[in-house]
């Protein structure tokens, strides 16, 4: 197969902000283009370092008496992504953070503007189904987490010359079916019509 320049991409963020996240339970997008169920709600845009997946295996490498290599035992596996909030006024933020019970939005009247209180308690994140939509020119992307849960946070810092965003990790966790993700493209390259 030749070298094809147009199967390289960047990672640009759909119109969304690129993240979309919902309860668990919420049926999932199962192609790259269908509009994702209603309950899915974006989270704002993101810090400009974009986002990263890791995939973590830690694996033995078994050998045959004279070193021969056998057979590969893999001990765990750790899927996991990082990005930074860049929305600090969102309340779907700060719920992904501390949990929809120890977050509340007000909206805005004629007396106030947009209100939000956050409880900080010593409490897990809450899991959610999460979709990353990228693209990338006219390729388009979209990976699909069936349940993750934001497990590191970063500090905030408070200062005038950057924003206060949120850096997190989420962890990924495995589905009915064992899968950690799910993951779509179309490569926008489409067949001419023949005349």
């Amino acid at each position: 197969m030749p070298n094809i320049a147009d199967n390289a991409i960047v990672g640009k963020p759909a119109v969304s902000g690129g993240i979309l996240v919902a309860p668990v339970a919420t049926a999932l997008p199962t192609d790259e283009s269908t509009p994702p169920n209603a309950a899915f709600d974006s989270v704002g845009y993101l810090g400009d370092s974009g986002f990263s997946r890791q995939e973590k295996l830690d694996s033995e490498l078994k050998r045959a008496w004279g070193g021969d290599p056998l057979v590969t035992i893999v001990k765990s596996t750790d899927y996991t992504a990082k990005f930074t909030l860049a929305e600090y006024l969102n309340a779907i933020t700060q719920a992904l953070i501390y949990g929809d019970d120890n977050v509340t939005f007000t909206a805005a009247t004629v007396a106030a503007g947009n209100k939000l209180a956050i409880v900080g308690k010593s409490a897990a994140s809450p899991h959610k189904a999460w979709i990353i939509e990228v693209f990338s020119g006219a390729a388009k992307g979209r990976i699909v987490f069936p349940d993750a849960q934001i497990t590191e946070r970063d500090d905030v810092e408070y200062k005038d010359d950057d924003i206060a965003a949120r850096g997190v990790t989420i962890t990924l966790f495995p589905d009915a079916e064992g899968n950690y993700f799910y993951e779509y493209w179309d490569d926008g390259r489409k067949v001419l019509a023949e005349a």
